[in-house]
């Protein structure tokens, strides 16, 4: 069960001072209350054989050394996000995990 448990992503709620973004928003509400993603990309999936759904997913990074979240939407409602490690700074040495 614990091995289970360690292998699924990482789910998290997402603040956007002073809101907090939680499944069920639109697209619209999102951009609203958090502005743009620093990564988005689009493509439509087929989840049973002539029934399509329109994913938008999108990174959010929150600053610093926080961790970033990926938001799914499908047909323009967000329903899952996702924890994602903290972004990776370039230093004089290379990369460093975890901003620091």
């Amino acid at each position: 069960m614990i091995l289970l448990a360690a292998s699924l992503p990482a789910r998290a709620d997402m603040r956007c001072a002073p809101h907090v973004i939680t499944t069920g928003l639109t697209l619209f509400e999102v951009f609203e209350r958090c502005g743009l993603p620093v990564f988005e990309y689009h493509r439509v999936d087929e989840v049973v054989p002539g029934v399509w759904v329109d994913v938008y997913e999108m990174i959010y990074e929150q600053g610093g050394n926080r961790f970033r979240r990926l938001l799914r939407f499908e047909n323009g409602r967000l329903t899952e996000i996702e924890l994602l490690d903290k972004p990776r700074t370039l230093t004089p040495g290379g990369v460093t995990p975890g901003g620091g």
